[in-house]
């Protein structure tokens, strides 16, 4: 089963998670835990699924460790909010190469600018479930699913 918020939140949890294999993420979700159980209370991550999306996501940014990518993942994964678009490097790249080809002109990194302009793009395109499209699209793009 999945650790609750107080297991996750222990004060030895942070090793333990390294020794999983979580690097650098080890302290971040430790600290996480830790805060939403001392300033927010256990109930409050589900009780971002009654607020919009944008509001969900500007709470969980707040969050030690936690950016735009993480925080549209738990919107779109966990708080039933399927507009939320994850962007990272690999959806950045298929933006540019299949959608928005001027976003490969003067960015060679993927700004706040333009994580923004992607997700508005993919939800203008695919509408209120843009976050599941995305996710199809994501898959489909890996090279372990492709024919040789």
């Amino acid at each position: 089963t999945f650790p609750t918020l107080q297991a996750l939140a222990a004060d030895d949890v942070e090793a333990k998670l390294r020794d999983l294999g979580f690097g650098y993420r080890a302290k971040f979700v430790s600290q996480a835990a830790q805060t939403i159980l001392k300033e927010k209370g256990a109930s409050w991550l589900t009780s971002l699924r009654l607020v919009p999306y944008e509001e969900a996501k500007t709470a969980l940014c707040a969050l030690p460790g936690v950016g735009a990518k993480v925080a549209d993942c738990v919107c779109l994964m966990a708080l039933d909010k399927p507009g939320a678009v994850p962007v990272d490097t690999h959806v950045w790249q298929i933006a540019k190469r299949d959608y928005l080809p001027q976003l490969g002109s003067d960015n060679k990194s993927l700004t706040e600018r333009v994580y923004k302009e992607i997700g508005s793009y993919f939800r203008m395109l695919w509408g209120p479930y843009a976050g599941w499209a995305h996710s199809v699209l994501f898959c489909a793009d890996l090279k372990k699913f492709k024919k040789p």
